[in-house]
């Protein structure tokens, strides 16, 4: 990891001395989103690389409630991408508002990773525990146990408090451990982790909720999920039909809804496109949208692609 940290230093420094280095989280950045970029900003600033966070959509509504408790205010980073921006990709690993790629830091597996000087898709719960290996690894100061504070609470909540199938079995102990022993509060981290939405809330907000938009190979997929254990087939049909209205105005090629139920550790994929298809797919354990799903929708769509490629 020593190794892998001065690759990152010199991917950032170089990306600096050309431009402007700006770090960035997927869009709608939720907790681990927001917390790494945070970490790799104070990580280039340990480095004395000038850089800034710029988040062109408003963090989700858990990071606006969350990141405060850590001392982070995530105003000041919202801001443009511009085409001559050299680009740190945090928790995601497509440009989507323009830049140049200088550095990607992911824990969403792909088939197909992007080109760029620095690149590290690996395995993780969160990608925050990501940067926390790295800042370990660079023999940055980590004052008052902020940067593992930060690492436990974005495993809590990118994990459904640790029940989500992407994160491995060493992470969770660690967290479970870490977080008693640096006494914080469990029972808000599970709450906070396990996210479970009020019902009652308008079907056209809960068909938007945790939106992401993918590009793979030039095909745009938006998806979507609520996490209950209170979902009716009445409350489903009206949150799926603001899903295919909004399917329609995004002009995507397909949607991929998710129904997380953490609590009886249940996952249903309801996948619809604008021809008016709708697959449902049912899982026993908590699929997780990053390790589960979207790598199979990519894999699908990129194989379909080159069979329509062929003579």
């Amino acid at each position: 990891m020593k190794e892998t940290s001065l690759h990152l230093e010199d991917a950032l420094r170089g990306a600096a001395a050309q431009g402007k280095l700006i770090i960035t989280g997927h869009d709608a950045p939720d907790v681990d989103s927001c917390l790494s970029c945070a970490m790799l900003l104070m990580l280039a600033q340990f480095w004395a690389i000038p850089a800034r966070i710029a988040l062109p959509t408003p963090p989700d509504e858990a990071a606006m409630r969350v990141l405060p408790r850590l001392g982070l205010d995530p105003a000041p980073w919202r801001g443009d991408i511009h085409e001559d921006d050299f680009l740190a990709l945090v928790d995601h690993h497509q440009p989507l508002h323009g830049g140049r790629l200088a550095a990607v830091i992911d824990h969403h597996p792909t088939d197909y990773p992007p080109q760029a000087p620095f690149v590290l898709i690996s395995p993780s719960g969160a990608c925050a525990m990501m940067l926390y290996r790295l800042i370990r690894a660079a023999g940055m100061p980590d004052e008052g146990q902020r940067f593992e504070r930060m690492a436990v609470t974005a495993l809590y909540l990118d994990t459904m408090a640790l029940r989500s199938a992407k994160i491995p079995t060493q992470e969770a102990a660690w967290a479970r451990a870490r977080a008693l022993a640096l006494g914080m509060d469990v029972t808000w981290l599970t709450s906070e982790g396990l996210g479970l939405e009020n019902m009652r809330r308008p079907a056209r907000e809960l068909a938007r909720l945790s939106l992401k938009t993918y590009d793979f190979g030039g095909v745009r997929v938006c998806s979507s999920y609520v996490q209950t254990d209170a979902m009716t087939e009445e409350k489903l049909g009206e949150i799926l039909a603001e899903v295919r209205a909004a399917l329609e105005e995004s002009g995507a090629a397909r949607w991929v809804f998710l129904v997380q139920d953490p609590v009886r550790a249940r996952t249903e994929e309801i996948d619809l496109t604008p021809d008016g298809k709708m697959e449902r797919i049912g899982y026993d354990f908590l699929a997780s949208r990053g390790k589960n799903i979207m790598p199979r929708v990519e894999r699908e769509i990129r194989q379909a692609q080159k069979g329509e490629g062929e003579p």
